[in-house]
């Protein structure tokens, strides 16, 4: 079989900068990881994360507005079934 036409390819020599090239930019540093804790809301059954950026404000999951709709709905979220439950026969 004769040699492919792309092999052996030739390697080329580094091109050196000219003396009087501007120097690469610095990479700029990224900011760190946001601040996070996770707490319990025992009212609700939910863990719900905080996030916490540099000026201090804080989001979470589920958002303060899902909270408040499971307050006010008397509603908990989806969990494992109560032992001894029987499961929904799955739609067809």
């Amino acid at each position: 079989m004769p040699p492919s036409p792309a092999w052996p390819r030739p390697v080329a020599e580094p091109t050196p900068s000219p003396p009087d090239a501007p120097a690469a930019a610095a990479p700029t540093a990224l900011p760190g990881p946001p601040a996070m804790s996770l707490r319990l809301d025992p009212a609700l059954g939910l863990v719900v994360i905080e996030f916490r950026d540099q000026t201090g404000h804080v989001e979470s999951l589920p958002t303060q507005r899902e909270l408040d709709a499971y307050r006010r709905g008397g509603a908990t979220p989806p969990g494992p079934p109560e032992a001894g439950a029987v499961a929904a026969p799955a739609p067809e």
